[in-house]
């Protein structure tokens, strides 16, 4: 079984706040080339929106993590207004619309930004340039980061768990155990990480477990995983799975508030 790091990872938005939506106004009328060039006509607006405050933070901040964050919002947006237009980025530069036009610009923008980060050491690119580029030395440095400060952070121990996944399952179930326990409280989690972790147990024969992630997974209102198939093949009793399901209730509560540890 493999689980690649871009399938466990989910998007990592820059959150909105009450007022947000003048805020963007404000961006825009103060600096009005983050904004003009992709087209506010109703369509990805959320996507836009997210492009302009990333490309805000990388104007005010300069920094490896606001050129990751613009990175990861220009690949949602043109995925949108890929589907949007129904015209790929690749084939649309003989099209001529604003709509087109601010699709342009958006991919020109991510290849520039691509191109510039490539041999950063910051974890998040190397995460970026492995999976969306196959750069193997990237993997390598992103590797080489293993028990550092640095891969602190629930979706890059989620990746690196699925580094592991084929080659040592019961390290990748640590490393998942442990990128539950940094969610901080009233943090959005990954809900990929519960199926993860079952699918995992699965394959190790622990079928309470598996059972019980994937009931995680539900309270989560998660990939629902076939619980009928675990009960099977776990042989549980009516009273082993109500403790599981208590059990799993639990979790969930510990992780909703920032205070999971595995046990």
């Amino acid at each position: 079984m493999s689980l690649r790091p871009a399938l466990l990872l989910s998007p990592l938005i820059l959150l909105l706040a009450c007022g947000d939506g003048d805020r963007l106004h404000n961006i825009c009328t103060s600096h009005p080339t983050l904004c003009q060039d992709l087209v506010d006509d109703g369509w990805c607006r959320q996507e836009r929106s997210t492009v302009i405050r990333a490309r805000y933070a990388l104007q005010q901040k300069k920094g490896e993590w606001e050129q990751y964050q613009l990175m990861h919002e220009l690949e949602g947006y043109l995925r949108c207004i890929e589907h949007a237009t129904r015209i790929e980025y690749k084939v649309a530069k003989e099209k001529k619309s604003a709509r087109v036009e601010g699709m342009l610009a958006a991919g020109a923008e991510l290849e520039q930004l691509d191109a510039q980060t490539r041999g950063s050491n910051n974890p998040w690119l190397q995460l970026w340039h492995w999976t969306n580029n196959g750069d193997e030395e990237a993997r390598s440095r992103f590797l080489a980061h293993e028990g550092s400060p640095q891969l602190e952070h629930p979706e890059l121990q989620a990746a690196l768990a699925g580094i592991y996944a084929r080659v040592d399952p019961p390290k990748a179930i640590g490393l998942l155990q442990h990128a539950l326990s940094l969610y901080q409280p009233d943090d959005p989690v990954n809900v990929q990480l519960f199926a993860s972790l079952s699918t995992l147990y699965m394959g190790q024969r622990d079928y309470k477990q598996a059972y019980l992630w994937a009931r995680v997974s539900e309270a989560f209102h998660g990939p629902q995983l076939d619980a009928g198939r675990l009960n099977r093949y776990a042989a549980l009793s009516q009273a082993q799975q109500e403790r599981l399901d208590e059990q799993a209730q639990e979790i969930a509560a510990a992780l909703k508030a920032g205070h999971y540890r595995p046990e």
